[in-house]
């Protein structure tokens, strides 16, 4: 893109793309750094399950945009690990809900910080209004998306 000239809409969109993607592999570099191994998708699934409590796999994989034979071998994995278990959900026996262990929360801890300093790292030259004013644009850009066409 040139200073001279503002970006196209595809533009501007293609670079949300490259900016999702940059963040996925910062955050795998910085996990890796803090001796970490996981990839973008095992972290990402802590960090909903952390935040969030329990949820179905299938919540999951809707949240995360994963088909959900993928997702039932990222969970059986993590689960290997002990980082998560499958428990009956108490309003519904049928249903298995996915939850932290003690050894899961205690990693979401640890590796929620490498996401956040990423995070940072990508804003810290944005002021306050900066990043307000982004909100405001990138929410817009997003809900314009979720309107039938």
């Amino acid at each position: 893109m040139s200073a001279k000239q503002p970006a196209t809409p595809f533009q501007l969109c293609s670079l949300i793309g490259r900016i999702r993607s940059e963040l996925h592999t910062s955050i795998e570099t910085e996990l890796s750094r803090q001796g970490f191994e996981l990839g973008f998708s095992q972290y990402i699934v802590l960090k909903k399950l952390g935040s969030e409590g329990p949820l179905t796999a299938g919540e999951l994989a809707r949240a995360l945009h994963h088909n959900p034979g993928a997702m039932t071998r990222l969970l059986d994995k993590l689960e290997q690990q002990n980082y998560l278990r499958r428990v009956a959900d108490p309003a519904d026996r049928r249903v298995l809900r996915i939850e932290l262990t003690a050894s899961g929360r205690t990693l979401w801890k640890r590796i929620n910080a490498c996401g956040e300093r990423v995070a940072e790292r990508a804003l810290e030259k944005s002021s306050e209004k900066e990043r307000a004013q982004l909100q405001t644009l990138l929410n817009r850009v997003l809900e314009n998306l979720r309107q039938p066409a």
